[in-house]
């Protein structure tokens, strides 16, 4: 019980101390402190520090309607594999507009930047980003950054998604908008293609046109109103159609 407090005075010591910056913290310990319950302490917080390690956060336009984020501009506990490390339960924000993952600080108020280049992948809301290079994971044309894998079966499918800031004025106010686009691409052919019609998916399986047509008809698609579902469901007939 003894070992415990020690552990948790230290811990609560440096949480509630913290600014952004764990890995860099040099608490003072007592010397009277015993080495074993000093090495689970460093022990218990070693990934923490690393996970924590970044730049403070902005969250900027807060108080309009629209938002920079994601989904929502709550946090939402989500999964990312950072730096090595899988870490689960995290509360999260995507920030779009500047396609950074944002995470709430482990003493809960300041926001932290994650080092884009150590994050492998996250999942937020059960969408599963992967941070990808252009040239290298994907095509020259195509940006390094967050792809939504909106399908991962044979025929991978990504999402990119683009906000951009804008500004009206409304009764001599300033008011900023966020308004979404999303941009999709389906492997085939060795590469990354762009889709954005039902015309430009059948042009990619030419052989299989009718049947993918058929696969949007049996769950009542509109392909215009609900793009995105209508890519995937297209997308896994054609690997249902071809599958060995």
């Amino acid at each position: 019980m003894r070992i415990f407090t020690i552990c948790f005075f230290l811990i609560y010591h440096i949480a509630g101390s913290t600014y952004g910056q764990i890995a860099a913290l040099q608490p003072t310990v007592p010397d009277n402190v015993p080495e074993y319950p000093l090495s689970l302490y460093r022990s218990a917080t070693k990934e923490a520090q690393n996970l924590y390690n970044g730049r403070l956060y902005y969250i900027y336009d807060s108080r309009e309607d629209e938002h920079q984020f994601f989904i929502d501009r709550k946090y939402e506990k989500g999964a990312v594999f950072y730096d090595g490390q899988r870490y689960d339960s995290i509360p999260m924000l995507y920030d779009i507009v500047k396609d950074e993952l944002v995470i709430k600080h482990i003493n809960g108020f300041e926001p932290i930047i994650l080092q884009t280049p150590k994050v492998g992948f996250f999942i937020i809301y059960d969408h599963n980003y992967l941070n990808l290079k252009s040239g290298k994971d994907i095509n020259p044309e195509m940006p390094t950054g967050y792809y939504d894998l909106i399908y991962n079966g044979k025929t991978k499918t990504l999402a990119r998604r683009i906000k951009q800031r804008q500004e009206k004025i409304n009764e001599k106010k300033v008011i900023a908008l966020f308004p979404q686009k999303n941009f999709y691409y389906v492997y085939a052919n060795g590469k990354y293609n762009g889709v954005h019609t039902r015309k430009s998916i059948t042009r990619l399986f030419p052989g299989q046109k009718a049947e993918l047509r058929k696969a949007l008809r049996e769950q009542n698609i509109k392909f215009r109103k609900d793009r995105e579902r209508a890519i995937v469901t297209m997308v896994a007939r054609y690997d249902e159609l071809t599958k060995q």
